[in-house]
């Protein structure tokens, strides 16, 4: 339900819906409230909600079921002494977004209950796709288990299609377990040489750029081994889109060496939705003479990997778009706030240091008002590879909205992020940035304000305002320099 206005605590309610705030509550055995604390707030903020009802303020938060619902938890948590919990409520907040709490109830002494209010909708939603996804995973699953049962047996004998199921079912549950490409394709190789016998398996992807077979995973074969299209029966069965199957490689002209002890070689092209994304190479040894039913079973397993390694893909860039800013491909203001929280943890919890660079690009709107939106997307997107290529790989780089990045820089102290900003800097003042002398200076330059963990704040909030605040005066000067926050300069 939407929030009611004139109902009691409204900043607090405020707090609480909010989606990167938990809060802790304890009631006393008459359901008032007697303590309240609420990260980043300071508790005489909060000393005006000592002593309200607490059951009236989850009334004002919550539907009238669930409101029940968590007072009733509360009084069976006092009763029984026990820790309670109950999961996923939900609340349509006042701009009619959807979100999910956790309410956590434990027993404290003289007959008070604490309550912990945790937002959990990001983890709920992404659970709830991940159903979807799921889901979608079972039907395809369930179709090829159709398609299986029509297949012709009568060539194979009892062990070979016990041994074939097998692997299709090895494969077909590989992205129940992982998106990781790397692991994906071993696990395909695995299914294959264990389940089948082969001892020579080799799984080929496409280089879209250099036009190229990789070898990606393997088992028997040469590490490294890239081979061009048309190049070897490999290349050709790619670029032909059919099997091949050589009975003898040594006379074969086109074999291009795989394994050390192979006779026989069946290369099959993995194609999904009519494109070629690579190839299932096998070679056998003099004990492994290949039947035509092996033929076949190659070719289904051939689809089934193509299948599994699209859909594998599918998961892990939708996973990969919900956390980049689709024009400069760098981390995006979501990603930037929970990637913060975690980092920020870990630097108070271990007592380490955590610098934030707050970088904003000088008069971008002059330079979009004189060149065009389609040059500023140009130069946005040209600060956010500079400043990637300055940054070493443990950094973070975020694009915090508009024409401003940031920076995180776990185990760094200030010094350190200073060197790194002054690199950045440098870097983007001396790039031939499109129609750059029309800018005031003569060219398209950063300001940067410096703040770091535990010498300018003692919480996340603190950290951002303490390096906005630096960015503030770095742009109130000169501009095209990086400000310390704690010195003011740079």
């Amino acid at each position: 339900m939407s929030l009611n206005t004139n109902l009691m605590y409204p900043s607090m309610l405020d707090t609480l819906i909010n989606a990167n705030q938990s809060a802790l509550i304890a009631i006393n055995a008459d359901g008032v409230i007697s303590h309240i604390y609420l990260p980043n707030r300071p508790q005489s903020s909060l000393a005006l909600y000592i002593g309200k009802s607490f059951f009236k303020l989850i009334q004002a938060v919550f539907n009238a079921d669930n409101a029940e619902l968590i007072f009733a938890t509360a009084n069976n948590c006092r009763s029984l002494r026990q820790q309670k919990t109950v999961n996923k409520l939900k609340h349509i907040s006042k701009r009619n977004l959807t979100e999910y709490y956790d309410c956590i109830f434990a027993p404290a002494p003289e007959q008070h209950v604490v309550v912990l209010f945790k937002n959990t909708t990001d983890a709920v939603l992404f659970h709830n796709e991940f159903s979807n996804i799921m889901e979608q995973h079972e039907t395809l699953n369930q179709d090829l288990c159709v398609a299986m049962a029509n297949l012709d047996f009568q060539l194979m004998d009892l062990d070979h299609a016990h041994r074939k199921l097998s692997a299709l079912y090895r494969i077909t549950a590989i992205v129940q377990k992982t998106v990781d490409e790397k692991e994906v394709l071993e696990e395909i190789v695995d299914g294959i040489t264990r389940e089948l016998g082969f001892a020579n398996a080799a799984i080929f992807l496409l280089d879209p750029e250099s036009q190229e077979l990789v070898n990606k995973a393997h088992r028997g074969y040469n590490d490294h081994v890239r081979i061009s299209l048309g190049q070897g029966i490999t290349g050709y069965a790619v670029q032909h889109r059919e099997l091949v199957y050589v009975p003898d490689i040594r006379l074969e002209p086109r074999y291009i060496p795989g394994s050390s002890n192979g006779l026989s070689e069946v290369a099959i092209p993995l194609i999904v939705n009519d494109q070629v994304i690579g190839l299932l190479d096998v070679e056998t040894t003099e004990e492994q003479a290949l039947k035509a039913y092996d033929l076949d079973l190659l070719r289904s397993l051939a689809s089934q990997i193509a299948m599994t390694i699209a859909h594998a893909n599918h998961v892990s860039k939708a996973c990969t778009e919900a956390s980049t800013d689709g024009l400069t491909n760098v981390y995006n203001y979501r990603h930037f706030r929970n990637t913060l929280n975690l980092e920020f943890k870990r630097a108070s919890r271990y007592n380490r240091p955590l610098s934030l660079l707050m970088i904003d690009i000088d008069y971008f709107k002059h330079y979009n008002d004189i060149n065009g939106h389609l040059y500023g997307d140009d130069a946005l997107k040209a600060v956010a590879d500079l400043v990637r290529q300055n940054c070493r790989d443990t950094d973070f780089v975020f694009r915090y909205g508009g024409e401003e990045f940031v920076v995180l820089l776990p185990e760094t102290a200030i010094a350190q992020a200073h060197i790194i900003a002054e690199r950045i800097r440098k870097a983007i003042a001396e790039y031939p940035f499109q129609n750059s002398s029309t800018q005031p200076g003569g060219s398209l330059t950063v300001s940067i304000g410096i703040a770091g963990y535990p010498d300018d704040a003692e919480s996340e909030t603190e950290l951002i305002g303490a390096a906005d605040t630096a960015l503030y005066s770095a742009k109130r000067s000169t501009r095209n320099r990086s400000c310390l926050y704690n010195t003011n300069i740079s």
